[in-house]
């Protein structure tokens, strides 16, 4: 017997993102207006049947969440500020208590963690300190997506070794302070000890889950 994957409905037109989820071994859907000039070329190869096609975005994705139409097997839905208005307006009110999802963090760990803050390393920088890269994810049901590390004090960037340790230092982090749903910013210091974050921000990226139970 063949289980289906898991489907998330993209509301927002970023390559990356697209890339983060089919490397997930999800399946993305996309949400389009009748009349528009088809899917966005960012959305890479969404194959037209799981393309939403509709006269109200906005109106579809309320009735998708209520159980009104036909629910496709979407169990989520993720986006940004570049999504339509009326369509964000739809998503936010899906969104848990209209956050992000976050549950209550183990502070006094993460406290303790992000103050250590970044130790000397012999990395190529001019002060002596350790370098920095900022790691972009979205987490969609506690599942950590990467999107993007970016190294904005390191021209040529990292190999592979450094990125896979500074992946899992992403991941651990999100789920000491149980991120369940939505974008964050992290920082990360490589130092001697291996990758440390010091910085987590929230980024737009917003995800609601439509799952069976879900409160809408």
């Amino acid at each position: 017997m063949m289980l289906k994957p898991c489907r998330v409905l993209l509301l927002t037109h970023d390559a990356e993102l697209l890339r983060a989820v089919s490397d997930a071994g999800l399946e993305a859907w996309t949400l389009r207006r009748t009349g528009a000039d088809g899917p966005s070329r960012q959305h890479g190869p969404v194959p037209p049947e799981r393309t939403l096609t509709t006269e109200d975005p906005a109106r579809t994705l309320r009735d998708l969440a209520s159980g009104v139409r036909a629910h496709h097997g979407i169990d989520f839905v993720i986006g940004g500020d570049d999504a339509h208005p009326a369509v964000l307006d739809v998503l936010r009110t899906l969104v848990p208590g209209g956050r992000t999802g976050v549950r209550p963090p183990d502070r006094a760990e993460l406290r303790r963690l992000l103050d250590e803050g970044p130790a000397p390393c012999p990395a190529p920088a001019d002060d002596g300190a350790a370098l920095l890269c900022h790691v972009d994810t979205v987490t969609v049901g506690g599942m950590h997506l990467l999107l993007d590390i970016s190294w904005p004090n390191s021209p040529t960037g990292f190999g592979e070794s450094e990125r896979a340790g500074v992946r899992e230092a992403v991941r651990r982090v999100l789920d000491l302070i149980g991120h369940e749903s939505g974008g964050m910013r992290t920082c990360v210091a490589l130092t001697t000890t291996g990758p440390r974050p010091v910085d987590l921000s929230g980024t737009p990226f917003l995800v609601a889950s439509l799952a069976p139970g879900t409160t809408r």
